[in-house]
């Protein structure tokens, strides 16, 4: 019987040391997977600024650090705990942040919290491939930002005005291809074929939708826009349109232009925009000739 008691007090011993390691186990998992999982959330919200941050190098370079910041403190990440670096060419930016993790269940070991951090870097490139592109080309040239561009002339070369013909021919592909985009992607090194013919109705109403469509109080202009204004537009760099009739043209590139109007009246009709700075999405190329649209790429 001694045999016996000695024993179950053996078992009780052991029983309560394998459930402290148990507890002790169970904390510790549970904690590191707490840990684990803002550690991803905080990797997240420095990805998301690095690249808010990446495009007002483009817009507005002196905001760089206050937008990053904004977007740190709005996923919840102290913005004073964040590093920010742009580099010599003002074309690209490194975020590091850094945030304190409180523990559950730890503290019963001794543990109290632990330091996650993290750091992503976005640079901005040339775009060299692109969706929502509208049916306007010029020719490959040294452009001036600020300048007044024809995107659409009121007569034309060998038949040829300035259109391109992307997704099919006809007044209301084009028309279409003004109001919304078009809706395929084209790179640079695509052969596109040139839409021959003045169309001034479809232009004029196009041109009329994206105008009246912009509602941004106060009015967008080409100094001062918001990105997403229907007034800012994709246009294809095109090696030449000294071509007759419907023919094949190379891309180039692509540029924004903020639209001015369309001028002129019946067979006349005229496009105009400025030529701007702008940030799309797309594929990008360290390579790809700068005609000033560029897109954002997150870096390993």
């Amino acid at each position: 019987m001694l045999k016996f008691r000695s024993r179950r007090g053996s078992s009780i011993v052991v029983y309560c040391i394998s459930l402290t390691v148990l507890l002790a186990v169970t904390s510790l998992v549970a904690d590191i997977g707490m840990m684990v999982v803002e550690k991803n959330k905080l990797a997240n919200a420095v990805d998301a600024s690095v690249l808010a941050g990446a495009q007002e190098l483009i817009y507005n370079p002196t905001q760089v650090e206050v937008r990053v910041r904004d977007f740190i403190a709005k996923n919840g990440v102290n913005p004073a705990a964040v590093q920010i670096v742009v580099n010599d060419s003002q074309t690209g930016l490194r975020v590091t942040a850094e945030k304190q993790v409180n523990f559950f269940l730890a503290p019963i070991l001794g543990f109290h919290s632990a330091d996650v951090s993290s750091t992503a870097s976005a640079v901005v490139l040339p775009v060299s491939g692109v969706s929502g592109a509208r049916p306007f080309a010029i020719e490959d040239q040294a452009l001036v930002f600020g300048e007044n561009y024809v995107l659409k002339a009121g007569s034309g070369v060998n038949g040829n005005f300035g259109p391109i013909e992307l997704g099919g021919a006809g007044a209301h592909v084009y028309y279409n291809n003004i109001v919304n985009g078009y809706s395929g992607r084209l790179f640079v090194g695509d052969i596109i074929q040139t839409e021959p013919g003045n169309m001034s109705g479809p232009t004029e109403q196009g041109i009329d939708t994206l105008l009246l469509d912009c509602d941004h109080y106060p009015a967008c202009t080409a100094d001062h826009f918001e990105p997403n204004c229907p007034r800012v537009i994709t246009v294809v760099i095109i090696d030449s349109l000294d071509v007759s009739g419907r023919a094949d043209v190379t891309v180039v590139g692509f540029a924004s232009f903020f639209l001015e109007g369309v001028a002129g009246s019946g067979n006349e009709s005229i496009v105009t925009g400025k030529f701007i700075r702008s940030v799309t999405s797309g594929e990008v190329s360290e390579i790809q000739s700068d005609y000033g649209l560029y897109g954002v790429k997150l870096m390993e």
